[in-house]
């Protein structure tokens, strides 16, 4: 009888042990999904800045053909 209290100590440490881990996961995976996010969100900021930059690159080049020959 001793041993099934002790081998159901042990079963119930090793359950807990791997709860343990598995929070410790579930926080990794969502440190991960947020960083993801924040990546998606800068690259859509670089993305519109690119393209307001190209329109006015095509709008300076606009305004100088007036001083071409």
């Amino acid at each position: 009888m001793k041993e099934i209290v002790n081998g159901s100590g042990e079963i119930n440490g090793l359950i807990e042990e791997i709860a343990s881990v598995s929070e410790e996961a579930a926080a990794g995976v969502e440190q991960a999904a947020a960083s993801s996010q924040q990546t998606s969100s800068s690259m859509e900021e670089i993305t519109n800045n690119a393209a307001d930059l190209a329109h006015l690159a095509e709008k300076l080049n606009q305004e100088l053909q007036i001083f071409k020959l």
